[in-house]
């Protein structure tokens, strides 16, 4: 302890930081730590959980504060606090752990181990009283300390029991070759727990999954089902409408607590409005609404406005609460409207939002879209600024490498679908930065905090980066962000992929054992982003090296997606574009001004089995090194561009309508 500090103090991590002060004597996950518990013969309790995580917060208050609670687990255990954005090999074995004891998982996560790193009781948010059904916090650590004490040999057979069937979990994912009726599955089971009335999937809580709809919006442009497409659209609609959505301040929250949409869980993550910027963009492309290209710019506004670092990253996520309770930040009352915008606008909005003097949230109102009314933009505008006059919820700063890469992966797309340059220009702030702070002798970190750049990058840092480097190429033609894509790809390989059984380990070290994950939830999987990025550097390089190597990660993975292919999206695209191929779209012309009327239509419709390489005088040269693409095809005085698909090429086309006429066939 240093003072009123505990070790904490000395962390990058805004969540770390935020224990620094509690009186439970914290380490990090570190030698020191480890070797203690191992002197000490104390069992862990390791404590896992996120900046912005409302039951983090709770328990911290109640439980991690108290000094009788601090004071008996400074005398039992070695306790460990972890950033799970800063750790997530740690995170996902452990929690691969709790939902094998428990059934469930969440955060906070709370985990014991033996001194040698096994798990043997487990949960998540335990309170300061018994209730919910729940033990206490303190009941549960003092059953820990005396089955220590008493039982420590069969704890210790317990632990072995369950770190063996996390490997044995590992194991099965060696199945039997994917075939196409894998995805007719996985559509099935997906638009089965559709909600026809309300969108999305399943009933409360309500999450955005993008990544679900990502892949129904592909299986409508493979199979033209209109229930793939209906779903999408419904779901979209819904959750602009919704009081998930932040009309205000644009981008989307956490989560919906209930089955309309309308209450959410008020914190604001990167991922999520990345993704879901994505997923609006696209939504555009097969549709051309402009109310979905609407919703991706608030989103995309609130990343490069609230998120976005003085040197070009973005930051982390943004909290539910503040000193005035939870949501107070986004709600409003009828008052508030009149005085910020005067009695009729304020009257009109209140209309428009379903604001009243009741309210729909402790007294105030989430503001959601109902029917019969507009709002100017200047209204909104306004209340903006009226809001950021408030005490606003705390902002976790943290960069992280693989969350950047998705919002790079945004706003490379946005500025092809939408035009102008200040999308490319962000979206190109945000890479540089990353590789020039957030990189260490060519390698990447996976966090800058604080003014430093910190820990080894795991699988998600390397595919998800190199993912919005490809997508940052197509969309400004420059060699350079294809070469670091291709540069940090060799990397990924190297330090993670297994070349024996197929697919990617999430660390180059084992933390505590090397884990391979491919389930896509919130965010995609390490290894489902790691697929798609090889099957699409094959197509654009020539190189089949890539493409050996995701048929092998596919393969590996195949038991997983023949058991739960609605738990696996992303990778359900990955198999799509390696069963059903891709299409190869060049582009040649003297200057970037002269080839963009054939970029604009590329990017026009909707195309997610396409790969796009465009060549003009000044980089033909050195593409041509990259790319088999450009072989026997030069710079020509006029613009022309080359659709291939399944090894079969149409004629050149010479003019804007020729490569429509082709993109349709």
């Amino acid at each position: 302890m240093e003072g009123k500090n505990n070790r904490l103090i000395r962390e990058k991590s805004p969540y770390l930081l935020k224990h620094a002060h509690n009186p439970v004597e914290w380490f990090t996950w570190e030698k020191e730590a480890l070797a203690k518990a191992k002197n000490d013969n104390k069992p862990i309790f390791l404590s896992i959980g996120y900046s912005t995580c409302h039951w983090c917060t709770v328990m911290e208050g109640e439980s991690f504060e108290d000094l009788e609670t601090a004071a008996f687990l400074n005398k039992h255990f070695i306790s460990i606090k972890v950033d799970r954005e800063e750790r997530p090999e740690l995170d996902s074995y452990y929690m691969r752990a709790v939902q094998a004891m428990t059934g469930g998982g969440g955060w906070p996560l709370s985990v014991f181990l033996t001194p040698d790193l096994k798990p043997f009781y487990g949960g998540t948010y335990f309170p300061k009283e018994p209730r919910y059904g729940m033990p206490s916090f303190m009941q549960v650590l003092e059953f820990v300390a005396k089955v220590w004490k008493d039982r420590r040999e069969e704890i210790v057979g317990n632990a072995e029991g369950v770190a063996k069937a996390i490997t044995q979990q590992q194991a099965a994912a060696s199945g039997e070759k994917l075939g196409p009726k894998t995805l007719d599955e996985a559509y099935t089971s997906i638009v089965s727990t559709f909600d026809l009335e309300h969108g999305g999937f399943g009933g409360s809580p309500k999450f955005p999954v993008p990544l679900t709809s990502e892949f129904l919006l592909l299986y409508h442009f493979r199979n033209q089902r209109e229930l793939a497409l209906r779903a999408v659209e419904k779901t979209l609609e819904v959750m602009a409408a919704g009081g998930i959505h932040d009309h205000v301040g644009g981008g989307f929250h956490r989560y919906a607590t209930d089955r309309i949409w309308l209450v959410p869980h008020f914190e604001k993550m990167l991922y999520d409005n990345a993704l879901l910027a994505k997923l609006y963009l696209e939504a555009f492309q097969v549709t051309g609404k402009r109310s979905y290209s609407d919703v991706a710019k608030g989103a995309l506004g609130w990343i490069t406005g609230e998120m976005r670092d003085a040197q070009g990253g973005f930051y982390s996520a943004q909290d539910a609460d503040t000193e005035e309770g939870e949501g107070t930040y986004y709600t409003w009352t009828p008052d508030e409207l009149d005085e910020v915008l005067g009695r009729e606008a304020g009257s009109a909005t209140a209309q428009a939002f379903g604001v009243t003097k009741n309210g729909n949230f402790e007294d105030r109102n989430i503001l959601h879209a109902v029917s019969g009314g507009t709002v100017e933009k200047k209204w909104l505008d306004s209340l903006y600024r009226a809001r950021l006059r408030r005490p606003r919820p705390a902002t976790d700063t943290k960069v992280l490498t693989s969350w950047n890469g998705l919002a790079i992966s945004a706003l490379s797309l946005a500025s092809e679908v939408l035009g102008g340059s200040e999308y490319a220009k962000r979206a190109s702030a945000a890479a540089q930065f990353i590789l020039e702070k957030v990189s260490r002798d060519g390698r990447l970190m996976r966090r800058f905090a604080g003014g430093e750049a910190g820990l080894e990058g795991t699988l998600e840092d390397y595919a998800f980066f190199a993912q919005g480097l490809v997508d940052l190429f197509e969309a400004t033609s420059a060699p350079r962000w294809l070469r670091e894509a291709l540069r940090l790809t060799g990397l990924m390989r190297e330090l993670f992929e297994d070349r024996e059984a197929g697919g990617f380990y999430l660390t180059e070290k084992a933390e505590p054992v090397r884990i391979k994950e491919v389930y896509d939830g919130p965010t995609p999987s390490g290894n489902s982003v790691a697929v798609n990025l090889l099957i699409r550097l094959a197509e654009l390089t020539g190189d089949e090296e890539f493409r050996a190597s995701a048929d092998k990660a596919l393969n590996a993975f195949a038991a997983e997606l023949e058991q739960q292919p609605s738990a696996h999206a992303n990778l359900l695209v990955a198999l799509d574009l390696a069963s059903r191929g891709m299409r190869e779209i060049v582009i040649t012309g003297k200057t970037g001004v002269e080839v963009r009327p054939m970029i604009e239509e590329a990017f026009r419709t909707f195309s997610p089995n396409a790969v796009v390489l465009v060549s003009t005088s000044d980089t033909h040269e050195e593409l041509s090194k990259i790319s088999k693409l450009l072989e026997g095809r030069k710079v020509l005085s006029k613009p022309r561009a080359y659709v291939c698909q399944n090894f079969t090429c149409k004629l050149p086309a010479d003019s804007v309508q020729a490569l429509r006429t082709q993109l349709a066939g």
